[in-house]
């Protein structure tokens, strides 16, 4: 028996079977995908939903306490001293696990109905559970470099899936964005984790959490640079955030994963698991914390400004994880992690409730052409409230709970500003939201309307379709979308329904609830600790966030609620995308720094070097090698002439330079 390195002895083979699954799904759809037909979706949506059952049956494992440790652990390979890999499943991965699995089963499922007809029907199911067993090698690695494999994994599947369309040149220009932005991360994490095997010896997580407290500031400093770096390319945190609105590109039940379960939580989790490192440095928490603080804000502000509708989610998504590395960062680790697991139940009932109209409305994307839906779509409407509901933190519904803890534990750090900044972030999450439902679902349907009296000056690039090209069935990626959702579309979304507004009950009761008991050994001295400093107990925090939640959401109903503004929507509409600032329109001008500043010098770096460089000094300088060993041959061949006298002149030329060249060395010694 191998003792695990983080106190938890033992094997759990399990663990393998919960964690090969998908790659198994995966593996079979890739290779008998023609042969498979419609039951790729079915045998897809089966391998995860098997992972899910064996994370239930896992739950008493991973949550056991044995020797002072909790969770359950399998050994995978032994290399050399401090080089064993293993999975580990305790609190903290079981909990991502359960999302993983959970809520992916869902997404999967719900893909069979929507994906139905595509040509590409199997290889799709082969990227998603591809992307599911990434993301579990992620959360269950009992050690830096499993980890690192697994983040990678996770980057190249995102990557599959959001150029999944592969004909359309935007999808395949988003696919490599979110490549590159994520591999960028990558190299920091990679510097941070070598740091740390260089001083520790170890590539296990307990060895390295262990000695945090003896790397010196500077190393340690570097370390969660390094770490962070990752964390925000993966997350989309201010400034490495372009490539997530882009990836909408993808198929829909893809942003749904990579928003809910996957991709974008990634960051959350690497922040939490390495809980010990952020609890040693208060630079390095404080840096996290203003850096989630600001993509909190901005991602909102930005969603202010978006017409379309996966769009204005994805900057909601990039807003509601800033909330959670906010948390995480400034050592609220139960706050963050808790708003994670809320906001993966809503946010999935968010990305799969518009999946029913987009997929209705024959891939119109543009809320500008809706409206009126809640009469013809009542079942999408519900949806979409209850998700509006809770991320905007409505009373008792699950994002209530878990926004306010995380808002309040900024506050329990100590962080007064990151505070303000998640009651002012929680008022703009209710407009947008709200504004959201209320363009959609009321007033008359605009679908008729010509694009231009909406204020959609390129339809074509808004994401929106022109009524005649629906008719023709030109629209989108596959004219077989366009009917009604199916039952298999209706059933992961109305289930959802129920974890979106009571899963955070569980964290209902502060000390004593089931979430705080839940992690009761997985971080340290949470934010209760430090409360009577603060002089404001949560009670207060959750009044002052629903003061909030109230002033954005009556905003949102005097724009777009009420009669009035329904009766004279196209006006104002039009008159809101006309005179909208170019700062938001441009999303605050990142895409065009980063263009100017990497794509533009990288591109005259490398015209230089291509016309320049490469032409007249390197190819010049192989061309002119050749030429002075051509040149060089042929004055030797031109002394090969086969005449004795000819070679006999040689000889005693030679021979009388050097007589001449002794001569004189000699004589001008003496």
């Amino acid at each position: 028996m191998i003792h695990h390195v983080m106190g938890v002895d033992g094997s759990y083979p399990l663990l393998l079977a919960l964690w090969l699954l998908p790659l198994a799904g995966a593996i079979v759809c890739w290779a008998f995908g023609p042969q498979l037909k419609q039951l790729a979706g079915w045998l897809g949506s089966a391998v995860v939903g098997a992972s899910f059952v064996l994370t239930l049956l896992s739950w008493g494992s991973g949550t056991q306490t044995s020797g002072g440790a909790d969770g359950a652990h399998q050994t995978l390979l032994s290399w050399m001293p401090g080089f064993d890999f293993g999975l580990l499943l305790d609190p903290l991965s079981l909990l991502w696990t359960f999302i993983i699995t959970g809520v992916g089963f869902l997404i999967v499922f719900y893909s069979i109905g929507y994906m139905d007809g595509d040509r590409a029907f199997a290889r799709f199911f082969a990227y998603m559970n591809f992307f599911v067993f990434a993301m579990l090698t992620l959360v269950l690695s009992d050690n830096f470099i499993g980890l690192l494999v697994g983040w990678g994994l996770v980057g190249l599947a995102s990557y599959f899936l959001i150029g999944f369309w592969f004909d359309r040149a935007s999808a395949v220009a988003a696919a490599r964005k979110a490549f590159v932005m994520n591999v960028v991360g990558d190299v920091g994490m990679m510097f941070a984790i070598f740091l740390i095997v260089a001083n520790v010896h170890s590539i296990s997580f307990g060895d390295g959490f262990a000695a945090a407290g003896s790397f010196g500031s500077q190393t340690l400093i570097w370390i969660c640079v390094g770490l962070f770096i990752g964390a925000a390319a993966k997350s989309a945190q201010v400034p490495l955030h372009t490539w997530l609105p882009d990836a909408m590109e993808g198929p829909t039940p893809v942003s749904a994963l990579i928003h809910a379960a996957t991709m974008v939580t990634a960051g959350v989790y690497l922040i939490a698991r390495c809980a010990p490192l952020w609890s040693a440095n208060a630079d390095a928490q404080m840096m996290v914390g203003v850096v989630g603080g600001l993509t909190a804000l901005m991602g909102a502000i930005l969603g202010c400004a978006q017409w379309d509708i996966k769009r204005i989610l994805a900057y909601s998504t990039m807003s509601q994880i800033g909330y959670m590395i906010m948390g995480v960062g400034v050592g609220a680790y139960e706050g963050g992690v808790a708003h994670f697991f809320t906001h993966a139940f809503f946010k999935a009932q968010l990305f799969l409730g518009s999946g029913l109209i987009i997929h209705a409305l024959s891939d119109e994307q543009d809320v500008r052409r809706m409206g009126g839906l809640w009469k013809k779509m009542p079942f999408a409407f519900i949806a979409i409230l209850t998700g509006v509901l809770s991320i905007s933190g409505f009373p008792y519904t699950s994002g209530y709970f878990s926004k306010d803890m995380d808002i309040y534990g900024a506050l329990a750090e100590h962080h007064v500003w990151l505070f303000g900044v998640g009651i002012v972030t929680a008022g703009i999450t209710a407009y947008y939201m709200f504004r959201l439902l209320f363009i959609t679902f009321f007033g008359e349907y605009r679908g008729a309307v010509d694009p231009s009296d909406l204020g959609i000056r390129h339809p074509e690039l808004a994401g929106t379709t022109l009524p005649s090209q629906a008719e023709e069935g030109h629209v989108g990626h596959e004219p077989e979308h366009h009917h009604a959702p199916s039952w298999i579309m209706n059933v992961p979304v109305g289930i959802l329904i129920v974890p979106t507004l009571f899963a955070g009950w569980v964290m209902f009761g502060g000390e004593n609830s089931l979430w705080a008991r839940f992690f009761t050994m997985e971080f340290p001295a949470g934010p209760q600790a430090v409360r009577a400093v603060s002089g404001i107990t949560e009670g207060s925090t959750s009044l002052i966030v629903l003061v909030a939640v109230v002033i954005g959401f009556a905003i949102a109903f005097w724009r777009y609620g009420t009669k009035t503004a329904q009766a004279d929507a196209v006006a104002r509409l039009r008159n809101e995308s006309v005179h909208m600032s170019p700062v938001l329109t441009n999303l605050f001008y990142f895409d065009a720094f980063y263009d100017l500043i990497v794509v533009r010098t990288s591109q005259l770096f490398g015209t230089i070097f291509g016309r320049a460089i490469d032409p007249h000094v390197i190819d010049g300088a192989v061309r002119e090698s050749a030429f002075s060993a051509q040149w060089l041959g042929v004055f030797m061949q031109s002394l090969q002439t086969g005449l004795l006298r000819a070679y006999a002149l040689i000889l005693v030329f030679g021979a009388a330079c050097f007589i001449i060249y002794y001569a004189l060395a000699i004589g001008g010694v003496h």
